[in-house]
């Protein structure tokens, strides 16, 4: 009598299909576990194997929306702040970005 029998080969290939169908998944391993725990249960063994047969959910990862860029302003009626270097209005008196006082220009 040979030391494997096809017999007892068949019965465990069969027993760990479900692991077998899930080796390429992320849960693989609770797949794997639950196979091997509760898988001599019919029902056990099932509820593996519908795990291992089930589509994988797509992990939805939620990126914030990048505000719109502003239009570069038009060139003679904007200039930059010297504190933080962002562009202000001509004539405005403080830095809409950062409130410094703006130096006196034509106004």
């Amino acid at each position: 009598m040979p030391i494997f029998h096809p017999i007892l080969v068949a019965s465990l290939l069969l027993y760990f299909l479900p692991a077998f169908l899930a080796r390429k998944r992320s849960d693989f391993t609770a797949i794997f576990v639950l196979n091997l725990v509760a898988g001599w249960t019919f029902i056990g063994w099932i509820i593996a194997l519908v795990w291992a047969l089930s589509s994988e959910q797509q992990r939805q990862v939620a990126v914030p929306a990048q505000p719109a860029a502003a239009p570069p302003p038009a060139s003679g009626t904007s200039f930059f702040c010297s504190a933080c270097g962002k562009a202000c209005e001509a004539g405005a008196r403080f830095c809409t970005s950062c409130g410094a006082a703006l130096p006196a220009t034509s106004r």
